[in-house]
């Protein structure tokens, strides 16, 4: 019979409900980025030299932020696999991904706000952007802060994904194993 902590529950529903969010959010928001800004006069006002609203790192910039989305869908889908799967690798992986994640929201909001406050746009507008940039950037380090040390301690992690496998189990004082 398996630990009253083994299984997925408790806070590990809140993690699945994130992944499963993940591609969702992620698509439409890449959607909404290409209907407003790529396949609108928009893209052209800001990508081509000689317009009033050019920036020189504008389209790099959506461009790997596109591709970087479309890996965190996929990671987001591998972290699924694998916490249904009730793999070991779940908790480094998901510490991993919780922090490349949390680094990538930080560095493209910084680009971001660094490209949009050397545009002519209107103040109201930079301090929509600014904000967006930091909603994502305070959602990605709270999620960090409160997951990561969860997935580190928590007992249902360890009876979840551990069990067995030696990672995380004690070691006994007098050095013989039983």
């Amino acid at each position: 019979m398996g630990s009253k902590h083994e299984g997925i529950a408790g806070w590990l529903i809140l993690i699945v409900a994130g992944l499963l969010l993940v591609p969702i959010l992620r698509l439409y928001a890449l959607y909404q980025s290409y209907m407003t800004v790529y396949d609108t006069p928009a893209w052209s006002l800001l990508t081509e030299q000689g317009n009033p609203i050019y920036h020189a790192w504008f389209a790099p910039t959506f461009f790997i932020g596109a591709g970087v989305d479309y890996v965190i869908i996929i990671l987001s889908l591998i972290a699924l696999w694998l916490l249904f799967k009730k793999s070991p690798s779940f908790p480094k992986f998901m510490i991993s991904f919780l922090t490349g994640v949390t680094v990538y929201a930080i560095a493209d909001g910084f680009i971001t706000n660094w490209i949009f406050s050397s545009l002519p746009i209107s103040d109201e507008m930079l301090v929509y952007i600014k904000n967006q940039s930091y909603r994502q950037q305070i959602g990605s380090l709270v999620s960090a802060l409160v997951l990561i040390p969860y997935l580190l301690k928590s007992k249902r992690v360890k009876a979840t994904f551990l069990k067995g496998t030696g990672i995380h189990q004690p070691v006994p004082r007098n050095g013989i194993s039983v």
